[in-house]
């Protein structure tokens, strides 16, 4: 009698998953161009055509890999801080993004890198689709409508020098999420006490 257990099928989505973990090593090892589906199958341990069943091609999985990161958690964090008042709110918002950034700034550097790339794909300019959320974020924090360009600026420069520059520490992010939330907001008095 044969008492070895025959492994269970992984659920669709845990496999998607699997996938995607894969596929983004592999992209941030390789670059998309330089990246294969047959290699994306191996990194995930199955078979091209399993690969195939789950993903209709290479730019497919890329983009599937890159959306969460950059948008699914920026909406929650927006949904997640919405009972906040302004200061509270966008300092939630900024630690939640730079803390994201410095864990992922290995794959937000290929996206900048492959930026080019999803113009080509068709992808809604994912630079366009971050300042429309950014700004979004702005308005609910009641910043001024002659402040907006000035504050995205802001934002934007800041967010993004944490690609570079990853911060680990999480007090370390909370002061400065907190430091840029007062420049943004015009909170002199908060600044100025944060520089003491």
């Amino acid at each position: 009698m044969n008492t070895e257990k025959v492994p269970l099928r992984m659920k669709r989505e845990d496999r998607r998953a699997q996938i995607l973990d894969a596929a983004m090593s592999v992209f941030v090892k390789k670059g998309f161009t330089g990246s294969t589906t047959l290699e994306i199958a191996k990194a995930a341990n199955i078979s091209e055509v399993t690969l195939f069943r789950h993903f209709a091609s290479k730019q497919d999985i890329f983009l599937a890999g890159i959306e969460p990161i950059l948008f699914n958690t920026l909406e929650g964090s927006i949904n997640l801080s919405a009972h906040f008042g302004p200061q509270e709110m966008l300092e939630n918002i900024l630690f939640e993004r730079i803390r994201l950034i410095s864990d992922h700034c290995q794959v937000i550097r290929l996206i900048l890198s492959e930026a080019h790339l999803l113009t080509n794909l068709g992808a809604e300019s994912f630079m366009n689709r971050i300042i429309r959320t950014l700004h979004k974020v702005l308005v609910l924090s009641g910043v001024p409508t002659y402040r907006e360009t000035f504050a995205l600026r802001i934002l934007m420069g800041s967010i993004l020098s944490f690609v570079y520059m990853p911060q680990t520490g999480e007090e370390d992010i909370k002061a400065y999420a907190g430091q840029i939330a007062s420049i943004v907001l015009g909170n002199k008095n908060q600044i100025n006490r944060e520089d003491d």
